[in-house]
């Protein structure tokens, strides 16, 4: 997973790396509630699942109270939703009051589905 530098627009100086939180870990964390449950809105469009459930995201990291960053992936490299769902996590970040954002489309691990969103699915 890549990781992200985070750097103030403002006056460019460097600050650390926030630290790395399992992802099954997540839900624990009450300051990521509210991300969390915007992203169970988001669906995929082709297999009309939301991308929360689809465990398409990697990584949450919040510096502080409006900066995030997300690391996540798609079904496909290819996906032809990407831009479309990438820019509605965006949206959904800055509706949250986050003036700093990243969202990171990560390819390398690949996404492969676990049992239970295989099962999800329809396909266990």
């Amino acid at each position: 997973m890549k990781q992200n530098d985070y750097e103030h627009s403002e006056n460019s100086i460097h600050q650390e790396k926030s630290k790395k939180v399992p992802v099954r870990e997540l839900e624990k964390i009450d300051e990521l509630k509210g991300i969390i449950d915007m992203l169970k809105k988001i669906n995929d469009p082709e297999l009309n699942v939301d991308i929360w459930s689809l465990e398409l995201i990697y990584n949450i990291e919040m510096k502080n109270h409006d900066e995030v960053s997300i690391d996540m992936t798609f079904t496909s490299p290819l996906c032809p939703f990407g831009p479309q769902i990438v820019s509605q996590v965006t949206q959904g970040l800055i509706n949250l009051g986050f003036i700093k954002h990243n969202v990171e489309v990560v390819i390398d691990p690949p996404w492969e589905p676990s049992e239970e969103v295989k099962e999800l699915l329809g396909v266990a």
